[in-house]
């Protein structure tokens, strides 16, 4: 899956943070996009919610980031 940041500066950050879970690799494909994937035999609605989980944790420590997830 996609995840488009708003602040350009914070892709790294998250980057980071994606790629510290074992089951997640991430990369850069734009300036404000990571492409995200997902190891395991979960269903994609239950991948799309422990995404969200993550973004949400990661976006507690980054009070002015904004993601949006794009399918």
């Amino acid at each position: 899956m996609r995840i488009h940041l708003t602040e350009r500066h914070l892709v790294p950050s998250l980057l980071t943070f994606m790629r510290e879970h074992a089951h997640v690799t991430a990369g850069r494909i734009g300036p404000q996009e990571i492409e995200v994937s997902q190891l395991g035999s979960q269903h994609a609605a239950g991948r799309r919610v422990e995404l969200d989980l993550m973004l949400r944790t990661w976006r507690a420590s980054h009070a002015t980031a904004e993601t949006r997830i794009l399918d």
